[in-house]
């Protein structure tokens, strides 16, 4: 998909850079003394059917392609809501994984009851990086002891462990720009949806960058957070590559951090 995408945007670049061409051969033409006026007219009139043309269709075509990848983080999200993030828990050779997160759901979490049984599927994700120790993905056998351990999170308070959602590309991409933007406390992810909370108490779900973009522009922004002090998951931990930010989203990072 986003191959896809960067292939559309290309074609977008080069028909409009031709299109600048012929714009300036056009405006070449009506200045030359052999030209007619009744000859400039006709061209400049189907020229500018033509642009009206493309320009529309390729609006069709952006917004099928958008309802499409929107269709598709959908489905790759449902397909997520038994797995949590498992960060800070210690890594060694030879350690059994599953054990270690019965010990953290034991010993943290005060949950009962809790066995390997009760996971499906759990493994490191990531390469090692030092003495970081790498996130432990966990797919639960139930979605709703996934839940009862999520909402228990607050167990591991001062413990040096944190849970988080196993969200899609996109979807983290929208989080972690939210919370530069707005502030740690007021952003939050539940059931794989992005929740941020504005200065009048209102909460606002997303799912992607483009509608935090849409919410920079109508909700007071709160002071930038220092990159080191945001939670990021490793790309690997995501399943894909981390995206790069779009310009527009840089160039309000720059105004944001001049206030």
């Amino acid at each position: 998909m986003d191959a896809l995408q960067g292939t559309f945007f290309s074609m977008m670049e080069q028909l409009n850079e031709k299109m600048a061409v012929f714009q300036n051969d056009l405006q070449k033409i009506s200045t030359a003394p052999s030209t007619t006026p009744s000859t400039v007219s006709s061209i400049t009139a189907d020229f500018a059917v033509f642009q009206t043309f493309v320009t529309s269709t390729f609006c069709n075509l952006q917004q099928q392609l958008e309802l499409l990848a929107n269709q598709m983080d959908q489905f790759e999200m449902r397909s997520r809501r038994k797995i949590l993030l498992l960060h800070g828990v210690q890594e060694s050779s030879g350690s059994n994984t599953s054990q270690d997160v019965v010990k953290v759901v034991a010993d943290k979490l005060k949950i009962p009851g809790f066995t390997v049984v009760n996971i499906s599927r759990c493994h490191r994700v990531g390469r090692t990086s030092g003495d970081k120790p790498r996130p432990i993905l966990v797919k639960f056998s139930d979605l709703a002891l996934r839940n009862k351990i999520w909402f228990a999170k607050t167990g591991l308070k001062d413990t040096g462990i944190t849970v988080s959602e196993f969200l899609t590309k996109g979807r983290h991409e929208a989080f972690m720009c939210a919370r530069r933007h707005f502030g740690i406390k007021k952003c939050w992810t539940r059931d794989g949806f992005v929740f941020i909370a504005g200065d009048d108490g209102t909460k606002h779900r997303i799912t992607t960058i483009t509608e935090v973009n849409k919410l920079i522009g109508t909700l007071s922004a709160a002071a930038v957070v220092a990159p080191e002090a945001v939670s990021s998951v490793t790309p690997e931990a995501r399943g894909s590559v981390a995206p790069k930010v779009s310009a527009a989203v840089a160039a309000r990072n720059k105004r944001v951090a001049r206030r």
